[in-house]
């Protein structure tokens, strides 16, 4: 995505061919921050498990038995930086346990795709996650193959033999450089269980890979890093090597209404030098659970937070949401007015207490309600709201007023006014939200935040599980 977009900065010549990408019509689900002001962008990429348009002897279609339709089989967000030209990975699970948005109910979040589309995958990532989303890109079996095959296939060493379950879909029994053509590089990239050799080349040594889903997103963060440095090498900033590269695209990728010629462009020619090894590539700290008898993951916080921070492009080092927590209360009388904002709260990071209901009714203006020290909080709060914003220190005599039971000592109070209408993917600038001066210094530490939640304890926590990555060619052995 990162080199396609910035090889074709220089080649006026291909908008005509860009303007023939396959689109989806997404309505108004994404964000739609202006890209043009230097803002960074986030793109949703997405691999489906579709196996249209594939033969039926093709080996990924082997073993399917009655499975139709597309399930999002891959979920990744791009960060894309213009200001600082730095470019992020993040890859989600697809067994995290998430509220599907609209529906009230708790599933993985790879369903969302097959309950109502890309759309509702968009929505329950902004929801859950409190992540924008600016943009849509998706890709399915065969033009992952397009792909593979335009660059040449995509050289990896593997310092010991691996192999997955079953066997049939990639076999690598020896130590060494294997230039993974499109059948085999879809096999690995899709590989969730794996086997790899304690002692290379000894075939009396396989060892199972028990990380799953955790392991085949390490292995798929280093193949795109892989498949880019192949792209530089095969020489994609030459205009016939990258043609070759965009015919594949055309017919491999689909992109939403809104990633217009210009998009492109304009992210493509700040983006044109990158090197590939720049890509930060990130995974989400998780817990194992089970939930009617199935494996799940849940988010593990506070680690988690801190990392979806970075792609609502937060910086760590500063005040972010998972550092402020609030008591919601209706103040319009609005039927579910504070339980609704309360889990879009949660969504953006803020952590949240029970929601509640305020003794009389207030006015148009929201009314934020802190004590002596939380003036940051109170104003980062605001920038998250639409809505007309009204802010008032609490203190020992006024700490009771206008407020329920519900409400904690430790939190900012927010009492909903007639004017709010939700709270904001990304929050509005700094400038744009008067409001009061700090009394004091605030702590910027991140704390837990609300997450998707079940009544199932996890059965095992993990932060840094990994599992089995090939490693780089020792000294003096190019691959690739």
């Amino acid at each position: 995505m990162v080199f396609a977009l910035g090889a074709a900065s220089v080649l006026g010549y291909f908008n005509t061919k860009l303007a023939k990408l396959q689109r989806l019509q997404l309505g108004s689900v994404l964000n739609h921050s202006d890209a043009g002001s230097g803002a960074a962008q986030n793109y949703l990429l997405v691999g489906t498990d579709s196996d249209l348009g594939l033969n039926s002897s093709d080996p990924a279609v082997q073993g399917r038995g009655a499975v139709t339709g597309a399930r999002s089989d891959t979920i990744m967000i791009l960060h894309l930086d213009p200001r600082s030209n730095k470019a992020a990975l993040l890859s989600l699970p697809r067994d995290l346990w998430v509220t599907i948005a609209g529906t009230g109910t708790q599933a993985k979040i790879n369903s969302a795709i097959e309950v109502g589309g890309p759309q509702k995958l968009i929505e329950t990532i902004q929801q859950n996650f409190g992540i924008p989303i600016n943009h849509y890109v998706e890709v399915d079996f065969l033009g992952f193959k397009k792909l593979v095959k335009a660059i040449g296939g995509v050289p990896i060493y593997f310092s010991t033999g691996f192999r997955g379950i079953p066997h049939t879909a990639i076999n690598i029994t020896a130590p060494g450089c294997y230039t993974l053509g499109p059948d085999d590089a879809l096999a690995y990239a899709r590989t969730r269980y794996a086997e790899y050799q304690a002692t290379p080349g000894d075939n009396n040594s396989w060892v199972e890979d028990g990380t799953a889903d955790l392991g085949r997103i390490s292995r798929q963060q280093d193949f795109i890093k892989k498949a880019l440095a192949r792209a530089v090498a095969k020489g994609i900033r030459n205009p016939q090597v990258l043609n070759r590269l965009v015919n594949a695209g055309l017919g491999a990728v689909v992109v939403d209404q809104n990633l217009t010629i210009g998009n492109i462009l304009d992210v493509g020619s700040k983006f044109k030098n990158f090197d590939p090894q720049g890509l930060r590539t990130v995974e989400l700290p998780v817990d194992f659970l089970t939930v009617d008898g199935q494996s799940a993951l849940q988010l593990h916080q506070p680690d988690a937070q801190k990392v979806l921070d970075l792609f609502k492009g937060l910086d760590p080092n500063v005040l972010g949401p998972s550092s402020v927590s609030v008591d919601v209360l209706n103040g319009t009388g609005r039927y579910n007015e504070a339980t609704n904002v309360t889990t879009a709260l949660q969504g953006a990071g803020f952590q949240t207490g029970p929601p509640g209901d305020a003794n009389g009714v207030t006015g148009a203006d929201s009314l934020i309600r802190y004590t002596a020290g939380q003036e940051a909080q109170a104003r980062l709060l605001a920038r998250y709201l639409d809505s007309s914003v009204a802010f008032e220190l609490q203190t020992g005599s006024t700490a009771g007023a206008a407020t329920s039971s519900s409400a904690s000592s430790s939190s900012i109070t927010l009492i909903t006014g007639t004017s709010y209408k939700g709270v904001l993917g990304t929050p509005k600038a700094a400038a744009a939200v008067p409001g009061p001066t700090t009394t004091t210094s605030t702590s910027t530490t991140s704390t837990s935040v609300a997450g998707p939640t079940t009544s199932v304890a996890p059965s095992e926590t993990t932060t840094t599980v990994s599992g089995f990555v090939p490693d780089t060619p020792p000294p003096g052995v190019h691959c690739g």
